[in-house]
This record gives C-alpha cells, structure tokens and sequence, in this order.
C-alpha cells in the first residue's frame, strides 16, 4: 500500500492551532453575511422607494413654484402696455427659466425673453411661427396648463423641459422653458444618501435629468423594465439591470407631470454597505491568519517535544531492546500513552516465544490449504471457460434474434406497398375491361379522356410503392451483409443511420417517430458498417421498448462532429427516462428490466463492446427520470486497426448505401 506523505506532528499542530480559528471565523463570517445581506438588500429597497418618492415630491414642489411665477405673470401680461411686455417678461424669467414668451392664437411669437440674448435679438424672432409647437398646440386645444415631454427650443436652441399656460381673458399662451441642469440641480439636492443616484423621465422614456451624469446627452430607457412598469401602472420590480450593473430600484410616478421619478442604488459589491462588510470579514480572516501564524508554531513546539520522546524510545522497544524509563508530561493523555507503550513492551517479549511456535504450525496449515486451492482453482477455470463460451453463444444468438426481428419488420412492411399496387392494378385491370366494353359499343372522347386519367392514376399509385419496396429490399439488404459480416469499409454515414432506422421503423410501432436531426449527407468514414448499425438498432430498440411503456413519444438520432477527429452520435428520446441505479448497470451483461418479458439485458452490452472494442470509441448514457435518456456514441473518423485485418481490402472497398 502506497504510504501518503505525511506532515511532522509539529506542522500538523501549527496547522491545527492557525485552521480552528479560520474555519471558526469562516463559519461566523458566512454567518453574518447570510444574515446582514437580507437586511442590507431590505435597506436599500427601502431608501431606493424613499427617496423615489421624495424626489417626485421635491421636483413636483419646485416646479409648481415655476407654475406660480406664471400664473402670476399671466395676470400681470393682461393688464400692462404691450410695450412693457418685455421688460415683465425679463423680470419673471430670472435664473430658473431658460425663456419665457408669449404667444396669440395662431401660433406666433409676439414677445420672449431668452437667457443671454438681448432685445435686439429678440426683435428678430418675433412673429415666427410655433404653431408646431406640440406644447402650445395641447394648451391650444385644452386652455389648461400643461408640461412637455424633453425638447429642442425653437427660440433656445437647446434642449429643454416647458410648461405652457393659458393667459386669461385672451386667446394667448405663455410658455416657459426650464433648463434640464437646473433640474439635475435639484435632483442632487435631494439625495438622501451619496450612494442613491436618480432619473427623471419624460412620457416617452426620455432622460430628463441624472443625478451620475454631469453633461447632458439624450438618452432613452423606455427599453427598461422597470421604466415600462412606472409609466403603465403595473407591479415595479425591485431590481434593475443597466449598463452591465445591478441596482435596488424603484419608480414613482407624477400624474400631474407625466414624469417618472426612479431611484437607483448599487448591488453587489459596488454597494459601500456590502463592500464595508466583506471588507470587515477579509480583514478579521488576515488578522487572525497573521497572529495563529505567529503563535502556533510555539504552542505546537512544546507540545510536539514529548511525543518524539516517546517515539524514540517506541523505536527502540521496535528494534528489540527495552528502555531503561519513560517520559512523562503536563498532559494527562501524554502521560496515558507513555504507560501504555511501557506495558506494551513488556507484553512484546512474552508474546514473540508464543509467536514462534504459532507461526511452525500456521505453516503447516498453509501447505494444506494452498493444495485444496489449487484443486478448487482448476474447476473454476474449467467453469468458466464454459461460462464465457456459453455467454459468446447467447450474444449471437442475440445478433440473429435482432436481425430475425429486422426480417419479420421488413416483411411486414412491404405488405403495405404489395398490397397497395396488387390493388391499384387490380382496378386498372377492371377499367381496361370496361374499356373493351366501350370500343365495342362505341368509343366517345370522354370516355376515353376518362380512362387515361384513370390509367395514369393506378400506374402512378403503383409506381411509388413498388419504389418504396425496391427501397426497402435494398436497404435491408445492406443491413443484412453487414450484420452478418465485420467487414471495415468506407460509407456514407448519413445512408447508414437513414437505412438502419428505414429498416427499424416497422417494428417499433406507429406511436413512436424516429428522427434524424440534420447531418452531413456525403459525410464519409472508414469504420464497420455492421458494428455500428447494430449500435444504432440495439439503442434505438432499447428505447422504443423501455422509454415508452405507454404512451408515444420521439427518439432523435444526431451527428456532431468534434476536435480531434471524432464524431458523437447520439441517440435521445422524450420517454421516462432510468433511475440512477439502472442508468448504472445499464450496460452490464444480462441486466435487464424486462426480465421474464422476453429482455435478454445482452443489447447494450453487445453495443457496448462493439464501440470499445471494435470501433475504438465509447458508449456513455445521461439519463433523467421523467424526462427522457440519452446515448451518446464517440467514434473515431478513422477506426483503428486490428490484428490480422485485410486493409488493402478495406480501403478499396465499396461505399456503402
């Protein structure tokens, strides 16, 4: 027996002494993360839904102010010079506004003011027309307020967010756009944490404002869950996915906006919570790694110092002497051992002479028994010998049995097309009686159109079962030569799979549908035609007779090729599938389910052999109880060569169909 290094009992102690606190600390340390991150996670959803809900607050009070400042200057523009227009308009425009002006009914500008441009330039833009403006046309249309979704100012020039009011007692609007940093602004005042990060989006998923982004740019996340869910009222999920990051989200959305307010926080470890907490852990399992590495190898020192006193002198008592004391120790258990191995090598010398004289008559039994072995040896060989030939005789007879199974299936099945032409015929025969009837009574044209047509039905209804016939016979014919030959050849590998199922198809019943998945049709190896279609007919057997006690179901035959020159063909079907211990013992000779039901347990053993032995590949099963089976074979392109094998003959040999 191969002894595994061992390690000195002073390193195994220092081991010991520097692994129990780690594994402690492990264990404490997964502890805590199994029960902090639940509540971190709890956290988090917690200020994500907050502070969603604050921001709309705070956003939705910020602007209504700006709602006021117009209100107030609709109620002022209706009552001043027009000259005076301007000025008023300047006044209430201030650092919140981006523009405000004024617009009549028709969709004209009659007056502005836009932040750093002056009179002049506003004299230039008066009387353009905005009646395309959608915000304008909504107040137009409703002669209520009304906020925008993200725009390009006509009068600005930049993007921007407007709200549009109607002035009393005439048909003008005014309008004021908000610039979108002023609205980031506020956004960013109104974190409640350095780690919650906000958007505000328009109707359309347009970001109006990001509290992480420092220069706007347009984006659109209409795309996002959660974005659909805020703005269509339905269940917000709780996580979000964006730009490769996981978040705690929420979405709170303002009806008298139209906005979506949503809140992000990190997960994982780009959350600080989660970060500090691992880093906690990391640092106590270094701390405690550093001080055990310090200290244990000591401890381990003054502990290991007695047991090599004792083990020097158990050498001693090993090699026939006796020693004239033993140690003792500070630990009880040491001091235990010491006494014990005393006693023990008192016990050594009275118990050798009793061995001698045990060991002269243990020889004596010994030649005994290796004579009655030897007699008992040589029927076993003989019992095996007959063991192993009579089991040679049951595969093939196995082999005849299945091909006997292929012969009354193909029997079967060209009753079909026989019978279907035998008929056809025997119809066509009729009409040409009633034909001659007709010649003699006198011919009409549509008789005669009649005829023909009847004619070239029968004869092509003849036609394609003979056909299909001729296709039977040939395959089983190929199929034959090479179940009853192991002769290695060239063949197309898809004609092979195709022949061996047309041949099977009649004895596994109508219910079950044998498929083959697409594969190379001029995919050519050189291997043993008859080893692998009796695979293929023993895995496909196997599987209409066990997966499909009941019920119908579908076995798919595939071929894939892979890297070194090997191809896997699998056999799968959507059956019941193997418990684990017969998916184990799937294989073994004589190991069936079906025992008195006519399974001999050879198929797969036979199929097994063949793939190991004679294609030079293997034979594995994956199997799901419920779901189905799978039998993958992987063969080489090329199989190897055996003894005493004819190769000039093999590779002049004809492909096969």
């Amino acid at each position: 027996m191969k002894v595994p290094k061992a390690l000195s009992l002073r390193v195994a102690l220092s081991l010991l002494f520097v692994l129990t606190p780690l594994v402690a600390l492990v264990i404490v340390g997964s502890t805590t993360l199994a029960i902090r991150l639940p509540q971190i996670m709890d956290d988090n959803r917690s200020i994500a839904r907050e502070s969603a809900a604050e921001m709309a607050a705070r956003v939705e009070e910020y602007l209504r102010s700006l709602e006021h400042r117009l209100k107030v200057l609709t109620a002022a523009v209706a009552n001043v010079p027009r000259d005076d227009v301007y000025q008023l308009l300047v006044a209430a425009r201030g650092d919140e506004f981006d523009a405000i002006y004024l617009i009549d009914e028709k969709g004209f500008l009659i007056d502005a003011s836009v932040k750093n441009y002056g009179r002049q330039y506003i004299d230039e833009i008066v009387g353009i027309d905005m009646s395309a403006n959608k915000l304008f046309r909504t107040v137009s249309d409703t002669q209520k307020q009304a906020w925008s979704d993200t725009q390009l100012s006509t009068v600005s020039g930049t993007v921007t967010v407007g709200v549009a009011i109607p002035v009393e007692g005439s048909k003008t609007s005014i309008i004021g756009e908000v610039p979108l940093d002023q609205i980031i602004s506020i956004s960013k005042f109104s974190r409640s944490d350095r780690q919650l990060d906000l958007w505000i989006l328009d109707r359309l998923g347009e970001v109006v404002a990001d509290t992480r982004v420092t220069s706007f740019g347009r984006r659109n996340l209409l795309h996002l869950p959660i974005v659909q869910a805020g703005l269509n009222g339905t269940e917000i999920p709780d996580r979000l996915s964006y730009d490769g990051q996981d978040f705690y989200a929420w979405a709170e959305f303002s009806k008298s906006l139209g906005w979506l307010f949503v809140s992000r926080i990190p997960r994982g470890m780009d959350n600080p919570a989660t970060r500090e907490l691992v880093a906690i852990i990391i640092t106590g399992f270094i701390s405690t790694s550093i001080i055990g590495a310090l200290l244990a190898p000591l401890w381990a020192q003054t502990l290991s110092r007695t047991v090599q006193s004792v083990i020097r002198r158990a050498r001693i008592v090993a090699s026939g002497s006796q020693p004239e004391n033993w140690p003792t120790s500070f630990i009880k258990e040491f001091n235990q051992l010491s006494g014990d191995l005393e006693a023990m090598a008192d016990a050594l010398v009275s118990r050798e002479q009793a061995l001698k004289e045990m060991n002269e008559d243990l020889e004596n039994r010994v030649r005994t028994r290796t004579y009655d072995l030897a007699n008992s040896n040589l029927d076993l060989s003989k019992a095996l010998q007959n063991l192993q030939k009579t089991q040679n005789e049951l595969i093939e007879a196995e082999k005849l049995a299945a091909l006997g199974r292929l012969v009354a299936g193909i029997a079967h099945e060209l009753n079909t097309p026989l019978g279907n032409s035998k008929l056809s015929l025997s119809s066509q025969e009729h009409e040409i009686r009633n034909f001659d009837a007709l010649l003699e009574k006198g011919l009409r044209k549509s008789d005669l159109m009649k005829f023909l047509a009847h004619v070239r039905e029968t004869t092509s209804v003849a036609f394609m079962n003979v056909e299909r016939a001729c296709d039977l016979v040939t395959n089983f014919k190929q199929v034959a030569v090479d179940r009853t030959t192991s002769l290695r050849r060239k063949f197309h590998l898809h004609n092979l799979i195709s022949g061996t199922v047309l041949t099977l198809q009649p004895s596994i019943g109508k219910n079950i549908q044998v498929v083959i998945d697409d594969m190379p049709e001029n995919f050519e190896i050189d291997s043993y035609p008859g080893e692998l279609g009796q695979i293929i007919t023993n895995l496909v057997d196997n599987a209409s007779k066990h997966a499909f006690p009941d019920r119908s179901g579908n076995i798919h035959i595939s071929v894939a090729e892979t890297d070194q020159e090997k191809i896997e063909i699998s056999v799968r079907d959507d059956g019941v599938g193997m418990p684990p211990d017969v998916a184990e013992k799937v294989f073994n000779p004589f190991y069936t389910t079906k025992l008195g039901q006519g399974g001999t347990g050879l198929g797969l053993n036979i199929s097994y052999n063949a793939a190991t032995n004679v294609l030079g590949g293997s034979l594995t099963v994956e199997s799901t109880l419920g779901e189905g089976s799978v039998f993958k074979l992987l063969i080489p392109v090329i199989a190897p060569e055996h003894e005493g094998e004819d190769t000039g003959s093999v590779k002049n040999s004809p492909v096969g169909t």
